[in-house]
């Protein structure tokens, strides 16, 4: 009988304890659907059915009309941002109540990802961005691009090599083996000789960060970004230290040979080791993480952008000619040849891109953290007037995919219509943040975004594609990966443009 008894109240108190928190946003009169004990309201992320950034995008939809909306992310407490003033608040305005991003790695326990930009805090941010950022100007990148338009031509000669036997391609897997031909090139200074085997050891060793087809690798970054706290716990780390000392190996040794025979390269990795000299407290282990943080910038974002890219002309041909037109139009007036400016001058070019970015978002959210007690009421008279109090700690989603997709904001969301950012002044601001917004804005953009262009401009100017029937349609994503991943893969044909 006591036995039943205790059994009973260890229940009851058990269920206690993990629903008491429940109540926490109904209590602050903030609207949101009711969450499962444990689980939050992501539960279906847990068991595979919807990625969390699905399950945002849909609360996102489903409260048309709020500001905001509180939701719970397992066991804690999160807040879905609705009003494009309140995001412009938290990345510019009031940034200094919002300044880290949501996520936890602890430097001794990652020291390359712990290192990364993205992941630093407060002081230690604000010091290596400021570092940082002279390495990516215009200047840096001009001096870059060269390298770039290597990797690119090597691109068409695999191209014209592979479609010699059979013209389908996945267009992902032809635009990993580019981006990653840059990362090498780029930021370690090494031939990736992504183009000439099938599976390098660059490659492999790249394959370690962020990889879809690593479901340990994609369970480890649901962890990170979704229970940072248990991440802490757990001390969970992405790079592995035989990876970790691969990478201090490969730049230790190119910076010595450099030294040593006095070779200077317009790379990343020329640029950083400048920074180096001019620092008693920038080592090797931070040139290294800054040289391996272009394989999340350089190569994992990058790749899904263009391959999306790639995808979205080969379903829309007449866009696909339009822009072509434009290339050969570049082309033949800088005398047959592209110039970096050439590059950043053509505007369907720029509006194709943007456009992929808008409706193809590779993240589905950005998360920040409330650094400092902040009260925010809306004023634009098209959302409800309801007030919130964000406590320091507390996770703040920006659903980039529900906004830029809100037909409120892009009329016919669904549909690839480059033109609408044709001109940008139309595009209603802080409902279009591809690369993120204000001071944490993306440190690569300009490499990765310059990249993209130069590879497709060399590609477009050569080859026209078309959808391949082995593409699964409508399109599926993988619901265990942070980031945009096509079920099956987006295939497609190359034909050449005689």
């Amino acid at each position: 009988m006591w036995l039943l008894v205790l059994i009973t109240l260890s229940i009851a108190l058990f269920y206690y304890l993990i629903t008491i928190n429940l109540n926490y946003w109904r209590k602050r009169f903030v609207p949101g659907p009711d969450p499962w004990p444990l689980v939050g309201n992501i539960g279906p992320s847990f068991i595979g059915r919807l990625s969390a950034g699905e399950i945002f995008t849909k609360i996102y939809r489903e409260y048309e009309g709020y500001p905001f909306v509180g939701i719970f992310r397992a066991t804690s407490p999160a807040l879905i941002v609705r009003d494009p003033d309140f995001v412009k608040n938290i990345t510019v305005k009031d940034f200094n109540h919002f300044q880290d991003n949501d996520i936890h790695i602890d430097k001794e326990t990652d020291p390359i990802f712990g290192r990364n930009p993205f992941v630093l805090k407060g002081t230690e941010w604000k010091t290596t961005r400021a570092q940082l950022t002279s390495c990516f100007t215009s200047g840096k990148m001009k001096g870059m691009y060269p390298l770039i338009c290597k990797s690119s031509e090597r691109m068409v000669r695999y191209v014209e090599d592979e479609t010699s036997k059979s013209s389908t391609m996945e267009s992902r897997e032809l635009c990993i083996r580019f981006t990653l031909d840059n990362v090498a090139s780029c930021a370690f200074g090494l031939e990736g000789r992504c183009f000439d085997e099938p599976y390098s050891s660059f490659r492999r060793m790249a394959d370690e960060f962020l990889s879809p087809d690593n479901f340990w690798m994609s369970i480890k970054t649901t962890v990170l970004f979704l229970i940072p706290a248990l991440a802490t716990f757990l001390k969970i780390k992405l790079v592995s230290d035989q990876t970790t000392q691969k990478l201090l190996d490969i730049v230790t040794a190119t910076l010595k040979q450099r030294k040593e025979n006095n070779i200077v390269r317009n790379d990343f990795l020329e640029y950083v080791s400048q920074l180096k000299d001019g620092s008693n407290v920038f080592t090797d282990l931070d040139m290294t993480a800054h040289a391996a943080s272009f394989f999340g910038d350089g190569y994992e974002s990058s790749s899904r952008v263009m391959s999306f890219l790639l995808f979205e002309l080969a379903r829309n041909p007449r866009v696909q000619e339009k822009l072509r037109q434009e290339i050969l139009e570049s082309y033949m007036k800088n005398n047959d040849s592209f110039s970096y400016e050439s590059i950043h001058e053509m505007s369907y070019l720029d509006a194709c891109f943007n456009e992929n970015m808008r409706k193809n978002s590779i993240v589905h959210q950005l998360t920040k953290v409330c650094t400092e007690k902040y009260t925010y009421t809306p004023t634009d008279p098209e959302f409800k007037k309801v007030t919130v109090t964000v406590e320091a700690g507390t996770p703040i989603i920006i659903p980039l995919t529900g906004l830029q997709n809100d037909p409120k904001y892009f009329e016919s969301p669904d549909e690839f219509k480059p033109e609408r950012f044709l001109d940008k002044e139309n595009i209603q601001k802080y409902t279009y943040l591809p690369f993120g917004e204000g001071p944490r804005v993306c440190l690569g953009q300009r490499f990765g975004v310059t990249q993209i262009k130069v590879g497709l401009v060399h590609l477009l100017k050569n080859y026209r594609v078309t959808v391949n029937q082995k593409t699964q349609l409508p399109l599926k994503y993988d619901p265990w990966y942070i980031m945009l991943h096509a079920i099956g893969g987006l295939w497609i044909d190359l034909h050449k443009v005689e």
